[in-house]
């Protein structure tokens, strides 16, 4: 299974909402890590950390292709 890429996270909140965050994931023992990119004016400006519980979330990965070297 795969712990770390590019991907898009549903996270299930209590009320039965579904919040979505999309950029680097990475999956820990029971935490789900999204790191987002800010933009402003199109330039990358920074980015944040969103600490997510791995039991109410659902991972869609991207999908990505490495060349051999």
């Amino acid at each position: 299974m795969r712990n770390i890429g590019t991907g898009k996270v549903e996270f299930f909140l209590a009320d039965g909402s579904i919040r979505e965050y999309e950029g680097e994931v990475e999956i820990n023992a029971d935490r789900v890590v999204v790191t987002e990119i800010i933009n402003i004016n199109g330039n990358p400006a920074g980015a944040r950390e969103i600490n997510l519980p791995k039991g109410q979330c659902v991972v869609f990965w991207v999908p990505e292709v490495y060349e051999a070297v």
